[in-house]
C-alpha cells in the first residue's frame, strides 16, 4: 500500500496491507445497528477502569515495557484498550487523553506511522477486504472485525467458516517487517498483534526470538481471547493486563451513550450480554425475542428428548447464524438458566432478566426442582471454547441438549464430559 493522502489532513502510513493506513471514512457493514454520530475524537472506552489507571501510571512514570499481553473473554474491549494504549504512548488524543506535553498531530492510531495493527488472516484475503476491516475498527474500536467471527462485512447471514491465523509468510512480510522500523515521530514503534493465540507453531518460535531480543524503541501489545492457549514462554515475556468481563451497567451505558439505543431495549440487551459489549450491538429487540422463543423450545425439547425437533432447531442455528450469532444464542441460554435458578431461590422479579416471561420460568421451576443448573451452565462455557475452535454448531447444540436431558432431571449425563469422543458415531467391523 503506497503512501497516500486521502483525508487532506493526515498522511496515511506507507507499508504493507496488514497495517493501518488510508482514509477512515465509516464503512457501512450492512449488519450493525445504526450508530450515533460518534467522532474519532470521542473518549470511546467502556469499563476496564483498573487497567486504564494502570496504563496511565506506566506512561506518566515512564515505565513502559517492551511487551504487554491484554487477555480476556471476547467483547470486553481488548482491541480498544490496546489501541488507546498505543495512542497514549505516541501522544494521540483520540480514544483517551495521552496526558503528555507533546501531542501528536495525528487524529487517531489509524493515521500514525508508528502504530501497526495486525489481525489473523484467512488463507485468501484481498487488500481491500483487510483495509475495510481496519477502517471499521478505526471508526469504532469495539466493532467485530475478526474474520473467523465475522466472515463477511456485507452480509450478516454469511455463516461459512473462514479460519484466520498468522502464517509464516504473513509474519515475515508483516509483523517482522514492521518491527524493524524506527520510530518516525512517536516515542515507540508499536506493534499490535490481535488474537496472538492464532499464530502457527513455527511462527510462535520465531516471534519468541523477537520478544527475547526486541529492537530499540520497539513495543509489542498483544491481545488474546484464550491465554491458556499460549505458550508459557510467550506469557512470561510480557507484562499481563487481564480484562474483566464488563458488567451489565457498563454495557448499558455504552449502548445508550455510543449506540443511541432506546433505554428499555438497552437495559434488556445489557442483561443478556454476558459481559460481551461488542456482539450485543448486532441484535435488535425483535430478533432477540424470536431467538428467545427458540431457546425456550430448545430447553423444552431437551427435557422431553424430542430428537427430531432438536435436530431441526440445531440445523437452523447452524445454517442461519454465523459464529457471533451462535455465541449470542449460547449467552441467551445461559441467561435463561440463571433466571430459573434465581427465581427458584426467591429473588426479586427485578433481578430476573426475562421477567416478561415469568410464566414460562415458573413452569420450568416447577418441573426442574432437581436440575443441575451449574453443570448446565458449565457445559455452555465449554461450548463457547469449542465454537471458537470451529466445532460445527449443529453438533454442538445436539450434544448440549443430550447433556441437558439428564441434568434437568438431576442425573448424570449419559456420556461423561470426560469422554466427549463418545458423541461420535460408533464404527464396527
Amino acid at each position: 500500500m503506497s503512501e497516500t493522502n486521502l483525508s487532506g489532513n493526515d498522511t496515511a502510513p506507507g507499508g504493507d496491507a496488514h497495517t493501518a493506513g488510508g482514509d477512515t471514512g465509516n464503512v457501512s457493514d450492512g449488519t450493525s445497528r445504526t450508530r450515533g454520530n460518534n467522532t474519532l475524537g470521542e473518549k470511546r472506552l467502556i469499563g476496564q477502569e483498573r487497567l486504564r489507571s494502570q496504563i496511565r501510571h506506566l506512561i506518566s512514570e515512564d515505565r513502559i515495557g517492551h511487551a504487554y499481553l491484554i487477555s480476556g473473554q471476547p467483547g470486553t474491549g481488548k482491541k480498544a484498550l490496546a489501541l488507546a494504549f498505543a495512542e497514549a504512548i505516541n501522544g494521540v488524543e483520540n480514544l483517551g487523553d495521552p496526558g503528555s506535553e507533546k501531542k501528536s498531530i495525528r487524529r487517531s492510531w489509524f493515521y500514525h506511522p508508528d502504530i501497526h495493527v495486525f489481525l489473523p488472516l484467512p488463507s485468501k484475503v484481498t487488500t481491500e477486504e483487510l483495509r475495510a476491516r481496519l477502517e471499521l475498527l478505526a471508526a469504532d474500536p469495539y466493532e467485530v472485525v475478526d474474520f473467523s467471527m465475522r466472515p463477511a462485512l456485507t452480509d450478516q447471514e454469511v455463516s461459512g467458516n473462514r479460519q484466520a491465523f498468522y502464517s509464516v509468510e504473513y509474519f515475515n512480510t508483516g509483523v517482522r517487517r514492521a518491527a524493524c522500523l524506527k520510530p518516525n515521530e512517536g516515542r515507540r514503534n508499536i506493534i499490535i498483534i490481535t488474537n496472538v493465540e492464532k499464530m502457527r507453531t513455527e511462527v510462535v518460535n520465531a516471534f519468541l526470538k523477537m520478544l527475547e531480543e526486541p529492537g530499540e524503541d520497539v513495543m509489542f501489545i498483544l491481545t488474546t481471547d484464550n491465554i491458556n492457549a499460549l505458550l508459557p514462554t510467550v506469557i512470561s515475556r510480557c507484562q499481563l493486563l487481564p480484562c474483566r468481563p464488563l458488567d451489565a451497567e457498563q454495557i448499558y451505558e455504552g449502548l445508550r451513550t455510543y449506540d443511541r439505543i432506546p433505554e428499555q431495549e438497552a437495559r434488556f440487551l445489557s442483561r443478556i450480554a454476558g459481559g460481551n459489549y461488542s456482539y450485543t450491538r448486532f441484535f435488535d429487540l425483535e430478533t432477540l425475542q424470536e431467538n428467545r422463543e427458540d431457546i425456550i423450545r430448545f430447553l423444552r425439547m431437551s427435557y422431553t428428548v424430542d430428537v427430531g425437533g432438536l435436530l431441526e432447531l440445531s440445523q437452523k442455528w447452524h445454517s442461519e447464524y454465523n459464529k457471533e450469532g451462535q455465541l449470542a444464542l449460547i449467552n441467551m441460554i445461559e441467561t435463561f438458566l440463571r433466571d430459573i435458578a434465581l427465581h427458584s431461590a426467591g429473588v426479586e422479579t427485578s433481578m430476573i432478566t426475562n421477567s416478561d416471561r415469568l410464566d414460562v420460568i415458573d413452569n420450568f421451576c416447577s418441573h426442574l426442582k432437581e436440575a443441575r443448573i451449574e453443570d448446565m451452565i458449565e457445559t455452555l462455557e465449554e461450548s463457547r471454547t469449542l465454537l471458537s475452535q470451529n466445532v460445527q454448531a449443529r453438533l454442538l447444540f445436539t450434544v448440549i441438549a443430550n447433556r441437558f436431558a439428564a441434568w434437568m432431571r438431576g442425573t448424570e449425563a449419559s456420556i461423561s464430559v470426560d469422554e466427549p469422543w463418545k458423541h461420535m458415531p460408533a464404527y464396527t467391523d
